[in-house]
């Protein structure tokens, strides 16, 4: 299936866009002491721990794997409910946003869904098979107490092609596979090698291509950076369980979320494309209209899954730490 939203683009959005250019975030993310740091910018956006206004909406419990903190959030619920393994975004160079946990805490309400939140080993201090070993062990820890057929794997930006390189992973190691996988704004190619990116360059007021290329470096680490596990994109998508994948038009990997949906199509792999014209990077983590709209529908998607997690499996659970 391919949606195409094609709505004007809300006032709010327009707003956010020009404040993010008049801001020079895309061109502080390749300076060596990006304003955003001297205007403390990133010190107030970054929040590794769920913040206080989520603890008071959502019950939230923390605990080690793998040397590693993850997260789980737990809405109040009566019956059955979702379970999503979340993997943020980050360039693979920075841990949860506010926006993040705004977004997470919406998830968790509009949908019913306990929410499992890792802070995955980051670059440059760490290279991607770290972070493999870490999800590698989560993912048992999960089947302890939840069917992994009913959580649904999900992630934002480079958290996005984590998410699809890490199903990639449990089919070719013969293991449990997740219900289904939800893509917002993926990385699928770290390489940035694709030609139509440099024409998105001009467009996107929030990524940068050098940048982009420095951080995917960073979490390679000398391994070849088509690796599957680095670069999704260069895997096969045979066996994997059902894929939804969210972009905007003004996005660098917009380029490589359309190469993807054209892989899918030809090979016959299940992907669910949602394509927003106007819109930039992750809009969807963004207060604006668009976001809900794009909220709607992934709680549509979820409601398609077959199965839920029981209660009683929650309980078990929430006595993983």
């Amino acid at each position: 299936m391919i949606f195409i939203h094609r709505e004007p683009q809300s006032a709010r959005s327009m707003l956010l866009e020009r404040a993010f250019r008049r801001a020079g975030v895309k061109e502080s993310s390749n300076s060596e002491q990006p304003r955003f740091i001297t205007r403390q910018y990133a010190k107030s956006l970054l929040s590794a721990e769920p913040p206080l206004h989520v603890r008071a909406h959502l019950g939230v419990q923390s605990a080690e794997v793998a040397g590693s903190r993850v997260h789980m959030l737990t809405p109040r619920f009566e019956g059955c409910a979702r379970c999503i393994l979340y993997l943020h975004g980050g360039s693979y160079v920075a841990t949860f946003t506010r926006q993040h946990w705004n977004f997470l805490a919406k998830l968790a309400e509009r949908t019913k869904s306990v929410i499992i939140a890792p802070d995955y080993p980051l670059a440059p201090e760490h290279r991607w098979a770290d972070a493999y070993r870490m999800l590698f062990a989560l993912w048992e820890s999960i089947g302890l107490a939840l069917p992994h057929k009913d959580v649904v794997l999900m992630g934002d930006s480079a958290g996005g092609g984590l998410a699809l390189g890490f199903v990639q992973a449990l089919r070719d190691a013969h293991l449990a596979m997740p219900a289904s996988v939800i893509m917002l704004s993926p990385w699928l190619d770290v390489t940035m090698e694709n030609p139509h990116i440099q024409t998105l360059d001009e467009v996107d007021p929030f990524l940068s291509v050098e940048a982009l290329r420095k951080a995917g470096t960073a979490w390679a680490g000398g391994s070849n950076p088509r690796r599957m596990e680095i670069s999704p994109i260069y895997g096969h998508f045979e066996g994997l369980p059902p894929m939804s994948l969210f972009i905007g038009t003004k996005d660098l990997l917009w380029a490589d979320c359309r190469r993807l949906r054209d892989i899918c199509l030809v090979t016959g792999a299940h992907l669910d494309y949602y394509e927003y014209e106007h819109m930039m990077h992750v809009w969807m983590l963004m207060p604006i209209r668009e976001s809900k709209q794009a909220l709607d529908q992934i709680a549509g998607i979820l409601t398609t899954q077959p199965e839920c997690a029981s209660p009683d499996a929650v309980q078990k659970f929430k006595t993983w730490g």
